[in-house]
């Protein structure tokens, strides 16, 4: 194990410095489920293996989780790999007393914790890539929505 990860920092290493030389400005991760996720250099992403498991974190926010073997490829690039791939990034609002996201991975969870860490709800991303979740039906607080690429808090008056 230690082997493997002396491996993974020495690659980290080289992919920074090769992506310093070529003036690239995006990460590319793509897993053998065909999933590809793209993060900004600038964005100082912070890459870590811990038992077999690979995160990409960006300011305290998970972008991915995901066992190392898992991962097919990846790249540096001056432009993002699609045009597609920016525009179908999950977002949420919130509205009302509701959060609503879209463009999420069907099937995703999305769960709602108390400030204290408790799960309160949970909800399934529907297959138009959407879920509503309604946080009026909770009582008064401070909540965090977490889904798989994304976590936001939420006072609900």
């Amino acid at each position: 194990m230690k082997k493997l990860k002396f491996l993974f920092v020495l690659l980290v290493a080289l992919m920074a410095t090769s992506a310093k030389a070529e003036n690239v400005q995006y990460l590319v991760l793509e897993l053998n489920d065909g999933s590809q996720t793209v993060v900004a250099l600038a964005d100082q992403p912070v890459l870590t293996l811990q038992d077999g498991e690979l995160k990409v974190t960006v300011a305290g926010e998970e972008r991915l989780s995901a066992p190392l073997e898992s991962v097919k490829e990846y790249s540096f690039s001056a432009t993002p790999t699609a045009i597609q791939s920016l525009q179908s990034a999950p977002t949420s609002r919130l509205e009302m007393g509701h959060v609503y996201m879209a463009n999420a991975q069907e099937g995703d969870v999305v769960r709602v914790f108390t400030i204290d860490g408790r799960q309160v709800t949970q909800q399934r991303i529907a297959s138009d890539g959407t879920a509503d979740i309604d946080l009026t039906v909770l009582g008064k607080g401070l909540y965090i929505v977490k889904s798989k690429t994304s976590s936001i808090k939420v006072i609900n008056k």
